[in-house]
């Protein structure tokens, strides 16, 4: 079976990076490609100057090829901190958006909201009021619950949904920073 050499395109390292730029762990990638997790890490430390297996890395090659359609947003490279395992591999245009009567404290406390990227950007600390004019009060960075700051968003500017697993959560057109420059929402009305 023929082997590749050096000079041909599908170079380990191109791989190793583009797996890293998806977030993917080489678990994820192997399964992915239908190669073993060795064959993968194998392919991946090949050095520049010797052979590798043309099958794993076309194999792997093509895996990267659909990722990346699904993923176009995923080359920032960031967004899961502390989260190397979340799946990142949402479609939410497939999620079913929740119906007026679900959008309550009840339902939404704890529902992460993630940005254009899919980076989780806060969470549901609770609403005021309930419906399409509630008032969304979110948690924004932080880590655990610690340091996290309460910003007021209205209901229109996020889009809740339930994933296939029927996890909710939601989209946003903010970003991170966008939250954070917020001021901080106090209930202290003076």
């Amino acid at each position: 079976m023929p082997k590749y050499t050096a000079d041909a395109p599908l170079q380990p390292k191109g791989a190793h990076n583009r797996r890293l730029s998806l977030g993917l762990e080489p678990e994820a990638l192997a399964a992915e490609a239908g190669v073993t997790t060795e064959q993968l890490r194998d392919y991946e430390r090949t050095s520049p100057d010797h052979d590798y297996d043309i099958e794993v890395a076309q194999l792997v090659y093509s895996a990267l090829d659909r990722l990346e359609r699904v993923n176009p947003n995923l080359q920032t490279g960031r967004g899961d901190e502390g989260q190397p395992n979340a799946p990142v591999l949402k479609d939410h245009a497939n999620h079913v958006r929740l119906k007026p009567s679900e959008l309550s404290s009840k339902t939404l406390e704890g529902a992460p909201i993630y940005d254009a990227h899919n980076a989780e950007i806060g969470k549901v600390s609770h609403l005021h009021g309930s419906g399409p004019s509630a008032e969304v009060i979110v948690d924004v960075g932080g880590f655990l619950g610690l340091g996290a700051k309460p910003v007021a968003v209205s209901m229109a500017q996020l889009d809740f949904m339930r994933d296939e697993n029927g996890h909710i959560h939601a989209l946003s057109r903010f970003s991170k920073q966008d939250l954070e420059h917020m001021p901080e929402h106090s209930h202290h009305h003076h």
